[in-house]
């Protein structure tokens, strides 16, 4: 060994003493080997790991592990601290089905979340709505209450019938109401049905993209192309974000590509978030509520 590495070797020594000294840094290096090493090894006791780490020759070691941990660094990281064996790594198909019961579940006791649209530009650009939309949903009863910029301009009630569907609005700006009878179910209005729909094409075609932090929760996003949807050619896709630690939605977005568009409109994105998975809904939340004095319009 030559001069310059006795001198690096003694600094490195002089540094684990002194670091050894310090039982905050202690307690962060067993609380990496907590981290780091396995469950069955980690039953060694701790007493005869730290007895093994300060031996004079493995101090050079072990002053090169408590500096990492000292300036936040763990290169020995493992796959599992990274969540290599977190539900998001198995196949869709393993864990799709328990979120498609867990949705329809929730749907019976109540569901909420917020809807809006952004465009983009064929230049890249984005602009967002400042139209939002509340929607609230319970077994097979639908509710949607629709902003301009924060203010209440109309709210829906969708109420199923044995062979229709009544849809009752209220304009609140031209003090207007109108009765529509649909003839089934409308899927565009139907949440439950297409969260449970994406959990199965999630089993059957989902692609994990990443890790990602949505509305201050850990979450998984995970990718489902047009192809899959309706078998489409263009990039339309969805993308679904699930929350980590419950697996429910905690973001989503239809990305829809139509010829129809101006020319200068690539695509539209119906983005839904803010979701609420139990919320205190009031009785009478999904029957209809037609302020006195409005007018009902018939439509044509």
């Amino acid at each position: 060994m030559n001069w310059s590495n006795e001198c690096t070797v003694e600094r490195l020594n002089r540094l684990g003493k002194r670091l050894a000294e310090q039982p905050s840094v202690v307690d962060r290096v067993m609380s990496e080997v907590d981290r780091a090493v396995p469950l069955r090894i980690r039953k060694f006791d701790q007493l005869r790991i730290l007895t093994i780490m300060f031996k004079p020759r493995n101090l050079v070691a072990v002053a090169a592990v408590f500096a990492l941990v000292a300036f936040g660094l763990r290169p020995w990281a493992t796959n599992r601290e990274n969540g290599a064996d977190a539900w998001w790594f198995a196949s869709p198909s393993a864990w799709a089905g328990e979120l498609q019961a867990a949705i329809k579940e929730a749907g019976q006791r109540g569901v909420s979340c917020r809807e809006q649209f952004v465009t983009v530009a064929s230049d890249g650009s984005r602009s967002t709505s400042s139209t939002t939309s509340t929607v609230f949903s319970a077994g097979n009863r639908y509710r949607c209450d629709i902003y301009d910029e924060g203010h209440l301009r109309e709210s829906q009630w969708y109420v199923p019938h044995a062979d229709e569907l009544t849809q009752t609005s209220v304009c609140y700006n031209d003090k207007t109401y109108t009765v529509t009878h649909h003839p089934k179910t409308r899927e565009e209005v139907d949440l439950m049905t297409r969260m449970e729909s994406l959990a199965q094409l999630l089993s059957e075609s989902g692609r994990r993209l990443g890790t990602a932090s949505v509305e201050g929760q850990d979450a998984v996003e995970f990718e489902i192309t047009a192809k899959k949807i309706a078998a489409q050619a263009d990039e339309a896709a969805v993308h679904i974000w699930l929350d980590q630690a419950t697996k429910m939605p905690l973001k989503i977005t239809w990305k829809s590509v139509d010829h129809s568009f101006p020319v200068y409109i690539v695509a539209r994105i119906l983005v839904q978030d803010h979701f609420d998975w139990n919320p205190a809904l009031p009785a009478d939340t999904f029957e209809p509520e037609i302020p006195a004095g409005f007018t009902k319009v018939d439509n044509k």
